[in-house]
């Protein structure tokens, strides 16, 4: 992906973030409300590729921090677990704007591939939450 920001909720309630190398602030504005959308509809767990993508510039971060101190009661509630994909110096710069006024309201790791960090994120899931994303067969699929 090289332009914009992802939102994939076509596993939902595991979601898929993706940013391109280069967004604007209106594609950062759409992914805030999309997440924010999120947050207040009920339980998710997110993954956020960060292989390739660019890092939020101060006012991104802060918009981010905005969010969680506005939605704190219901991320807290519903956004169950947030895996980060990417290599290290970048994931290090999205954790450090995730702490940047307060740690988040939720569990986070870092992982290097998309099958870790969604088998860390689906461990956060109960288990209907967990079929709604991996089908009938989930005992056998998550650890």
């Amino acid at each position: 992906m090289a332009r914009g920001i992802e939102l994939d909720r076509s596993r939902y309630p595991l979601v898929v973030m993706r940013a391109g190398e280069h967004y604007t602030q209106d594609d950062w504005d759409v992914l805030m409300r999309g997440m924010i959308e999120l947050i207040v509809s009920g339980p998710f767990g997110l993954i956020n590729d960060t292989r390739g993508s660019s890092m939020p510039n101060a006012v991104q971060r802060r918009a981010v921090a905005q969010m969680y101190a506005d939605y704190e009661k219901q991320a807290r509630a519903h956004l169950l677990a947030s895996g980060i994909v990417g290599d290290s110096s970048l994931v290090n710069g999205i954790l450090t704007a995730l702490n940047w006024l307060k740690p988040p309201p939720h569990p986070v790791r870092v992982f290097s591939s998309m099958t870790d960090a969604e088998r860390w994120v689906l461990q956060h899931f109960n288990f209907e939450l967990r079929r709604q994303v991996l089908g009938p067969s989930v005992e056998q699929r998550v650890g």
